[in-house]
């Protein structure tokens, strides 16, 4: 069986894994962060609002969809 790419996975398999990637730093964020109180340690975090954290993940995983979307040329 060959190995099958990120780009060849269907649109929406694509939308949904950076989709839960987003989540997962939502969840981290409501269930540790702000419920254990390291938000007071954590310089320019708001609780329950936008911050530049959210725009840094949201950064790295439209690098991972790029990165995943580069066309890798194999060496036979």
């Amino acid at each position: 069986m060959d190995k099958i790419e990120f780009s060849q996975l269907p649109f929406i398999v694509r939308i949904v894994t950076c989709v839960s990637m987003f989540s997962a730093w939502v969840l981290f964020a409501e269930f540790v962060i702000d419920r254990y109180g390291f938000a007071k340690h954590i310089p320019f975090y708001r609780i329950a609002n936008v911050c530049p954290y959210e725009f840094l993940i949201a950064g790295l995983i439209g690098a991972f969809w790029v990165v995943a979307h580069r066309k890798h040329v194999r060496a036979d």
